[in-house]
């Protein structure tokens, strides 16, 4: 059975994380904090940033998590209410952050082109919002190529659980041995392992390293050029 679907992650993947989202992070940060530095900075560290590096440091919770994730352990003593409230508030800006993409646009839009002319289906599985998410795809002139753009708010159980595979498989007929699946994390890795995809393919233009990835996924790409060729050397 060949391969019929490709899920992409998005940060890490098409978007430059710590371009993008260190950044957005620190206002973040500052604006629940109430202009607090010292609380501003407390709650930088616990989401993973590591001030040396000027990075969020792999498998944190701001880099392999989402918004329900960092409210968490932002406001751990919030009741409902209060981390709701929250979080609305960080992906209300998170949306209206402008992401770098990885590679220039130009280039996506080939890469993510071909793939769709090779006959692939495409989706967007992601831990970013699905509002953020959608306006990413539509910011890089990607729309077309994806049938289906999911966040973390799109189904019940985000990643690293399956839903988001199994339900871009449902909506488009697709049967789970019959997709790949694209990431920068383990996150990534363990979705498509719980849902029993055909291949997982981990790609180096995130924050994971090649030791953190290997036997993790089947394949470990340097971006997602080489996604199409792969799939093309493999007979999928």
């Amino acid at each position: 059975m060949h391969i019929r679907g490709i899920l992409f992650d998005k940060d890490g993947v098409f978007v430059d994380f710590d371009k993008t989202w260190a950044p957005a992070l620190k206002v973040v940060a500052g604006e629940i904090a109430g202009g607090d530095a010292a609380l501003a900075a407390h709650y930088l560290t616990i989401a993973g940033y590591d001030r040396d590096a000027d990075m969020f440091m792999p498998g944190s919770v701001w880099a392999a998590g989402n918004t329900i994730d960092l409210v968490e352990v932002w406001l751990p003593d919030g009741d409902a209410a209060a981390r709701a409230a929250m979080a609305q508030q960080v992906d209300g800006y998170c949306a209206q952050c402008e992401p770098v993409p990885v590679l220039p646009i130009k280039r996506l839009q080939e890469v993510f082109g071909a793939l769709r002319a090779a006959g692939y289906q495409l989706a967007v599985a992601t831990n970013d919002s699905s509002i953020s998410a959608r306006r990413t795809v539509e910011r890089f002139g990607l729309t077309e190529h994806f049938d289906l753009v999911m966040g973390y708010d799109s189904v019940a159980n985000p990643k690293p659980a399956a839903d988001p595979i199994l339900k871009f498989a449902a909506d488009h007929g697709l049967n789970v041995d019959e997709l790949a699946m694209v990431g920068d994390n383990l996150h990534d890795a363990e979705m498509a392992r719980a849902a029993g995809v055909r291949l997982a393919i981990g790609v180096l233009s995130g924050n994971a390293t090649r030791k953190e990835l290997t036997g993790q996924v089947d394949h470990i790409l340097n971006d997602i050029t080489e996604v199409e060729g792969l799939l093309a050397s493999l007979r999928l």
